[in-house]
């Protein structure tokens, strides 16, 4: 049965909401409590947008000099990485063609890093290729304090990631960070994945995946359980 709701409740969301002025000093202390938790809410948002660009800081310090690292591969290993770093973010990523991928950050960091003084991205566009450069500015070292004291204890698994990938293609970065997604995905379900899951997950992906073989999902399965970036008996 569907709750009702009186029109007290109606007039009391309308001044919880801003467009009704409370009357009485028990109101106005729940707006003060609203506003108060939605600003801690701001505050945390902040402060883990800070924290996720500094660690795609230290992607980007680690590999710039690496003609493999472009946009695609950057995403990508931002998305392992954090992961790795327990950071919990998930739920931020959607399902695009190229894999796991957050919108809103991926299109901010650029603009972010400018601001720091950290890194510059540049896009270079030669006939129908598309290059993406990453050159350190005056204050890029300036990052690393900050990583220090928020990913010390995860530096080495971190480290880690960023090493297996370092001479690694695009697509096989690409193809990796979706099968990892992918696994995730469906340990959340059950923890026991099997093969067959496994597949049809990846090739409802996108239509792109259908580029990838059975066998070449399979083998990036082995390869990431092999590197041990995920933990299960094999398929």
């Amino acid at each position: 049965m569907a709750e009702k709701f009186s029109f007290e409740d109606f007039e009391k969301g309308l001044m919880l909401a801003g467009f009704i002025t409370p009357s009485s000093i028990t109101e106005l202390r729940e707006v003060a409590c609203l506003q108060e938790y939605e600003k801690s809410l701001k505050k945390q948002e902040s402060q883990t947008y800070f924290k996720r660009a500094v660690l795609a800081a230290e992607i980007v310090e680690q590999l710039h000099t690496e003609p493999s690292l472009g946009k695609v591969k950057f995403q990508k290993l931002v998305y392992l990485c954090e992961h790795i770093a327990e950071m919990g973010l998930e739920e931020r990523y959607d399902k695009q063609a190229a894999g796991p991928f957050d919108n809103k950050f991926m299109h901010s960091i650029g603009k972010e890093f400018r601001k720091q003084k950290w890194f510059n991205i540049e896009k270079l566009q030669n006939d129908n290729y598309t290059r993406y450069i990453f050159t350190p500015l005056e204050k890029h070292q300036n990052y690393k304090s900050y990583y220090n004291s928020y990913f010390s204890d995860m530096n080495e698994r971190i480290q880690y990631v960023i090493e297996l990938f370092r001479k690694e293609r695009t697509e096989f970065t690409e193809l990796a960070a979706t099968v990892f997604a992918c696994f995730v995905e469906l340990q959340k379900q059950s923890p026991i994945v099997e093969k067959s899951a496994l597949i049809n997950t990846f090739y409802d992906w996108a239509e792109s995946k259908k580029r990838f073989t059975i066998e070449d999902v399979l083998s990036s399965f082995e390869w990431l359980r092999k590197k041990r970036l995920i933990k299960h008996s094999a398929l």
